[in-house]
């Protein structure tokens, strides 16, 4: 039996996935500037390390998997 609601979030897992990898680099940026409040530097100068941005991507990539399995009602 088809199970809606793990269908649904799977489609929302999914989505966010694929948008969080292609907005990795704008995320760790915003997360970089989140962590230097109350740090002297300026905002405009705050930028994310490669290994950020690439754990970002490996995440969203980890996160999209797991929708396309509920999605197609695999092991979850």
């Amino acid at each position: 039996m088809i199970d809606v609601g793990k269908m649904l979030f799977g489609l929302v897992l999914l989505v966010g996935g694929v948008l969080s990898y292609r907005y990795a680099y704008e995320l760790s940026r915003l997360g970089e500037r989140i962590d230097s409040i109350g740090s002297t530097m300026s905002w405009d100068e705050v930028e994310p390390t490669n290994w950020r941005v690439l754990l970002s991507q490996l995440s969203s990539v980890i996160v999209a998997g797991v929708g396309v399995l509920m999605v197609l009602g695999g092991i979850f």
